[in-house]
């Protein structure tokens, strides 16, 4: 299960093998992470940034038990920025 401050906040970033270019933002409320780390710098994060060393998938999967785990390609986040976003059920 998400961890109950997590779940509070609805958000968590995280740092994926000590690649700052791995910076990813995971919506639990919307049950969605995005790798963000082209249009959000790390010093403008609010929560606290976790670092672990495997995969968006790993993570939620292993780390915070989450279920029906799904890449989805190229979905737009904006005009200018086109994504591969990751939906779950936590």
């Amino acid at each position: 299960m998400v961890k109950s401050k997590t779940r509070q906040h609805g958000l968590e970033h995280i740092i994926l093998n000590n690649n700052e270019d791995e910076l990813w933002e995971i919506d639990y409320d919307y049950g969605m992470a995005v790798n963000v780390s082209e249009y959000m710098k790390m010093n403008l994060v609010k929560t606290e940034i976790i670092k672990y060393p495997g995969s968006i998938k790993d993570f939620l999967e292993k780390e915070r038990s989450c279920s029906n785990v799904q890449r989805h390609e190229e979905m737009i986040v904006c005009e200018k920025f086109h994504e591969t976003i990751w939906t779950f059920d936590s």
